[in-house]
Formats: C-alpha cells, structure tokens, sequence
C-alpha cells in the first residue's frame, strides 16, 4: 500500500526566519576517506545553524586525530576507546545534544553517505510544517548509480520483518511525500521534543534496525514519520556493516528485529498478526531446510530464540509503552506491508538463481 501524505512544503530562497538548530551527527569506524566525504557535506548544507557532531569508534591509525586536524573546530569530536556500534556511538552524542536543550532537531547520516545540499533545509522545512511529526526519512540513492533508491524509508511487514522502502525503484518515481511507519537512521531527520519522548537508540541493539526499534517507539507515542522526496543522499550502503557481515550479524540481527516488533507493537496489531508471525517464525525457517538453506534456517531459529530469552526486557517495554500509547492501532496495522514481494524475491534470487546469500 502506497500512503501519500499533504504537498512537501514550498522552499524559498531567503532563510528561515528564525531558523532552528540542527544538530547533524556522523558515526566513523575505520572508515576515515568516507567519513571526511560525509563531513564536507554537511559543512555545504544550505540550512544556515547546522552544528555538526562526528564520533570515532574507536577507529585505529590515528583516524580521530586525522578528523581533529582537518575539520578543527568546525565540528565536535567525540572519541571513544572502543567500537560502540551504530546504535551506542550515535547515541554517544544525542546525549549530549539533548542535554544541551539548543537544538531543536538531530540529523544523522551514515559515514558513507553524500547529502546534497540543500537536504537538511527540505527536511527541516517538512517538520516545521507540521508538529506532529517526529522523524523525516530522506531520499537515498545508490552512489554508485543515483538514479536508483535505495530506500525511502523503512516498510514494516506484516511478519514482522523489515525491508526497506522502493529499493531498486527508478529515483525519478519516487517524487510524492509519504507517511511511513519507520525511517532509515542512515539519512533522517529526528525532532528533539519526540526523542526527550521515544528515548534513543537501545545500545545493546548495537548494529542493525536500532532504527526500526525506534520507528515503532515514535510510532506507538503517536508521532507522524514522513518520507520527504526532495531531501536527496547519496548512499555507499552498507561500507562499515560489510566489514562485518557474518552469521553472529544476521542473528543479532534476527534478534533486534523480532525484539522491536515483539516491544512496540500494539498488541491488537500483534494477535491480529499471529498468522503472519507463524509464517515468518515457524514456516520460513522450516521452508528453508527443505530448499537446502541450512545455513539460514538456523541463523533464522537462533536469532528468535534470543529474542525469546529477552521475554522479559520486552514485556518490561511493553508495560513502560502502555499507559503514554497514543498512537492509534488500526493506523499502524494499515501502514505494515504486505510480505509476499520479499518472500518471492528471496525464492527467485537465493534459492533458484543463487546470485546472493539469504539476508545480503
């Protein structure tokens, strides 16, 4: 189902009156050329109070002191000892920009990602307009080829995986402001006020759908998430995650999902989806075996049965969620997407074809 929200707002050419601070926040990890690529980018951006944060992760050859004598005072380095992941090194800085109280929204963009640059005035533009929205998810491109998405934001399925939004779409298709039920982290636009209300990224989520967790959070409270065509990035995908894709990944993986959709979902949308769910947990694994993807069957088996070790960390979510719900249930059944396209690509591509592994 396609959602089309209100006309993207106008643009002008004059600034803001009163423009809001943004604060845009970079994450490195051994990726230094991509990270200064990412940084420049943002230093070209058009929106006129645009502060930006880079964390290290921990990165080796200096790579932080290379960052600090480059960019110097342009932005703020945050250093950590070790590797946080996506999840805690981001949050390594939101912390300290809510606490500060000056910005009124937080940006972030993936190390190997490119923002045009006027791509942080049209997403501040489309959340000036409207209130209640507390994420804008961007317009990514391939880099390799910008005129293919790579996503447009996140489509929760009714199985309770995750994919992203018209990947592989020819980018001029993709022209109409959407409501979405979840936004890529690699390109977005967060609204401080509902982060202060949703909290941040789970650090122990680590790497992979932090993003998707916190969607269904924003989502639950009853902020608006909203694709915005303009707001164009440039992506690399995946140049930090390929160094570290492995099956100890696709299970984490497996796990986080299954944890955020288990957490946050209003359970009329979970037992309305229990025919869905035993798909995706008893069938696909099941599937699997049969077609000689034994590899995948236990990456699958094993990352839910983690989740369910966590029954009780998610029935405490579930019980913290219960009483500031204000999202409206039927709004979010509605806006899941249909698992059918994803199951019969996975059929054609990994298990006919065999051009890719299962979850590559």
């Amino acid at each position: 189902m396609t959602n089309r929200a209100a006309p993207e707002p106008p643009l002008h050419d004059s600034p803001l009156h009163d423009p809001p601070l943004v604060a845009a926040v970079v994450v490195n990890w051994n990726g230094l050329a991509d990270t200064r690529s990412s940084v420049r980018s943002l230093l070209a951006q058009l929106h006129p109070r645009t502060e930006i944060h880079v964390v290290d992760n921990g990165s080796a050859n200096g790579e932080a002191d290379a960052l600090d004598a480059e960019f110097g005072e342009r932005i703020r380095l945050w250093r950590s000892a070790t590797n946080l992941g996506f999840a805690a090194g981001n949050n390594l800085a939101l912390r300290a920009i809510l606490a500060d109280g000056l910005a009124r929204y937080v940006a972030l963009l993936n190390n190997d990602a490119i923002a045009e640059p006027d791509w942080l005035r049209r997403l501040v533009a489309a959340a000036e307009a409207e209130p209640t929205l507390g994420a804008c998810a961007s317009h990514m491109v391939f880099r390799s080829d910008p005129r293919i998405t790579e996503n447009t934001g996140t489509v929760v399925l009714r199985t309770g995986e995750a994919i992203p939004r018209d990947r592989g779409r020819p980018a001029a298709a993709s022209t109409a402001p959407a409501t979405v039920l979840g936004v890529c982290g690699g390109a977005a636009l967060y609204r401080v006020e509902a982060l202060r209300d949703a909290g941040l990224f789970r650090d122990e989520f680590f790497l992979n759908f932090e993003d998707v967790d916190l969607s269904l959070r924003l989502a639950a409270l009853g902020w608006q998430q909203r694709f915005v065509p303009g707001a164009v990035v440039r992506h690399g995908l995946s140049q930090s995650i390929g160094r570290v894709r492995d099956d100890a990944f696709r299970v984490r993986s497996i796990r986080n999902l299954t944890f955020a959709y288990l957490a946050n979902m209003p359970w009329q949308v979970v037992l309305l989806g229990l025919p869905w769910l035993f798909v995706s947990h008893v069938v696909a694994p099941l599937a699997a075996l049969l077609v000689g993807q034994w590899s995948f069957a236990r990456v699958l088996v094993r990352g839910r049965c983690r989740a369910f070790r966590d029954l009780g960390a998610i029935l405490a979510v579930r019980r913290s969620l219960r009483p500031r719900r204000r999202g409206s249930w039927t709004h979010i059944w509605w806006r899941q997407g249909s698992f059918v396209g994803m199951y019969a690509r996975f059929l054609r591509d990994v298990v006919v074809l065999r051009r890719r592994r299962a979850m590559e």
